[in-house]
């Protein structure tokens, strides 16, 4: 989850959407009709859903709220290879990403089974990776953002512009 970050020019924070990371076990609540988050088609997984890709859009309710939010970014420099988007935090992002990663870690460690952050964009779930409690028991300390694999190269440019980066 690890990336290096080169500075440009973006759209303006009025422009682009939300973005927040949260403990996906104990934020977010299981799969439903209703809820204030989605995921789904072009999303080819969606957590806690069976039949991959999700047939349908899913819904989900928050619980608590995020650990990591706008201010975490460093949306400016927000871009895409390929398929991949890297997300560089800000100091106070990597620091609340620190923490949360430790809280997912611990909890991961409790119930012998890794945990999740959830990445939201608008009210959308754009990916979920586990962090492993055997690997990372302390969490990821001194990271300087995150890489998500939006699945193409033409929804990772969406991803990007949605984030308001260049």
């Amino acid at each position: 989850m690890v990336l290096l970050v080169i500075g440009a020019c973006a759209v303006g924070d009025d422009e682009a959407e939300s973005f927040a990371l949260y403990h996906l076990e104990t934020a977010i609540g299981p799969p439903g009709a209703e809820g204030d988050l989605h995921c789904g088609p072009p999303r080819p997984v969606c957590p806690g859903v069976i039949t991959q890709p999700p047939p349908a859009v899913v819904h989900y309710e928050l619980l608590a709220g995020p650990e990591v939010e706008n201010d975490g970014i460093d949306r400016p420099g927000v871009r895409a290879a390929g398929s991949i988007v890297s997300i560089p935090f800000t100091p106070t992002g990597s620091e609340a990403f620190a923490r949360l990663t430790l809280e997912v870690a611990r909890y991961g460690a409790r119930d012998q089974g890794w945990h999740h952050v959830a990445v939201v964009v608008g009210d959308e779930i754009v990916a979920f990776p586990e962090v492993d409690f055997d690997k990372y028991p302390n969490g990821l300390r001194h990271v300087p953002g995150i890489r998500i694999d939006a699945g193409t190269a033409e929804e990772a440019r969406e991803l990007v512009e949605r984030l308001g980066g260049s």
